[in-house]
């Protein structure tokens, strides 16, 4: 078994152990999220006190399991580690994830020294070590998770995070978005697993379509670049690279004992892999939205709904700032539209176009509309707070009615934006999003960021001279 194929252990372990289990630690915490995730093997909880944690029996080593364990969370002092993984070795132990800090990333001789020394019990024994300073694995097809409220619905999408907390964060925002994964990995320092033995990890796995990265800094070039243009051969990339400015760097450095590299050196590396660079998480989310979500425009004509006067306004002017545009109507389609009302008072026959008419109006309207030829892309734009709020509850649900209707009637490619910043709003905000996410459309929280990520996205299949399917 090769070191990339051991890796399998950790995202699909017929067992799991933790080290570090007592009553208000770490180790209990990775505990309860395994026992609230389904997890369906094994869970050995130690502790050298023993005892029993939330119903199952503590064990004081791990040489006192009495069944085979595959995969180890680590949540013991730094100190302890080196004798955790000298018996994961003696126990066949194939992967051990430390949630532990104090190595490497503290900056001091000290630490280095005590991660160089695991790494090297670790490689001896024949066992993968992730981290130290990461939150782990999170593989939802094999029930085993870090947080309990993280889905356990599987889906297609990968993430390969150096950070704990972005990873957390990231696969939150994206949940609740509609995204679902295939596998996720919180590296940390990357003493052993690292970007490029996931790279080529993920290019195999049958159920991986796109990957997306949050990178601080990598510590053998070379290989980073083959295995990131080997895995961009066959799936979308997209990367987040952190520590982009010098202050930022730095930070990493402390952060994960990362490397940060020039900046122009990882925009000209990603470009040249074909790779998407994006530069904050909401824009890595907004990614894997459109390319799990959205057709290929055949062109970049908006058809926009929605809106108001000067939301309108605004939404134009950023749909024209990522190279879109938005055909006028023409005669004959405004006179088909026209056809559907008794009074024309009150309705601009533009695009963008409102839609504040009674619901089989306001579809027949729309499904018109949007089925020109002369457009390529419907976006559908919900913009908060722009009527007093009983009515705009009323109407933004039969505006969602109206979308889901002509969405399911077309085959025109769609995209909703939800715009709020209001607090107040945010029980029907989450409503309307899962409406929309249900229903398998993309949803943006602004105009721009919806148009930046299509832009992308566009010339993503243009530069590979075709769609990668990813569904």
């Amino acid at each position: 078994m090769n070191r990339t194929t051991r890796l399998n252990a950790a995202f699909n372990p017929s067992s799991v152990a933790i080290a570090g289990v007592g009553p208000v630690t770490a180790g209990k915490w990775y505990l309860d999220s395994l026992l609230s995730s389904g997890f369906k093997g094994p869970i050995y909880p130690i502790h050298p006190n023993g005892g029993e944690a939330s119903g199952l029996k503590v064990y004081a080593s791990i040489r006192d399991i009495p069944g085979l364990v595959d995969y180890v969370i680590c949540c013991i002092p730094a100190r302890l580690v080196p004798q955790l993984i000298r018996d994961c070795a003696e126990k066949g132990v194939k992967v051990v994830s430390l949630f532990t800090s104090g190595f490497s990333e503290t900056g001091t001789d000290e630490g280095k020294r005590l991660e160089a020394k695991i790494v090297r019990l670790a490689g001896a024994g024949g066992t993968r070590l992730i981290g130290p300073n990461c939150m782990g694995v999170y593989s939802p097809s094999s029930g085993l998770s870090f947080v309990s409220d993280f889905p356990r619905e599987a889906g297609g999408v990968a993430l390969v995070c150096q950070s704990g907390g972005n990873t957390i964060y990231f696969v939150r925002l994206a949940a609740e978005r509609g995204i679902r994964f295939s596998k996720v990995i919180s590296y940390g320092n990357a003493c052993d697993v690292n970007e490029s033995d996931m790279f080529e990890y993920l290019a195999e796995d049958a159920e991986t379509d796109l990957v997306a990265a949050y990178i601080e800094g990598v510590k053998d070039g070379g290989r980073f670049l083959r295995t990131l243009a080997g895995l961009a051969s066959r799936k979308p990339v997209m990367v987040l690279k952190g520590g982009s400015t010098g202050l930022g760097a730095r930070t990493a450095a402390s952060h994960s004992g990362s490397l940060s590299g020039s900046d122009a050196v990882w925009t000209s590396l990603l470009q040249q892999n074909g790779v998407i660079r994006v530069h904050t998480l909401e824009e890595l989310v907004d990614m894997v939205v459109t390319f799990r979500f959205l057709r290929l425009p055949r062109g970049r004509r908006i058809a926009m709904v929605g809106g108001g006067g000067g939301a309108s306004v605004l939404a134009t002017d950023a749909c024209a700032a990522s190279g879109f545009a938005l055909p006028a109507i023409p005669p004959a389609l405004a006179e088909r539209i026209r056809g559907f009302l008794d009074s024309d008072a009150g309705l601009i026959l533009t695009n963008p176009i409102e839609l504040n008419m009674f619901p089989e109006v306001t579809y027949n309207i729309a499904r018109n509309f949007i089925a020109g030829e002369m457009f390529d892309l419907m976006l559908a734009n919900c913009v908060f707070g722009q009527h007093p709020w009983p009515v705009f509850d009323i109407w933004s649900d039969l505006f969602c009615d109206t979308i889901l209707k002509v969405h399911h009637e077309t085959d025109k490619p769609a995209a909703v934006v939800l715009d709020s910043d209001l607090s107040n709003q945010e029980g029907h905000f989450a409503a309307l999003r899962q409406r929309y996410c249900a229903a398998g459309l993309p949803v943006y929280y602004s105009t721009a960021n919806a148009c930046k990520a299509v832009d992308r996205f566009i010339g993503y299949h243009k530069r590979a001279g075709g769609p990668k399917q990813t569904e």
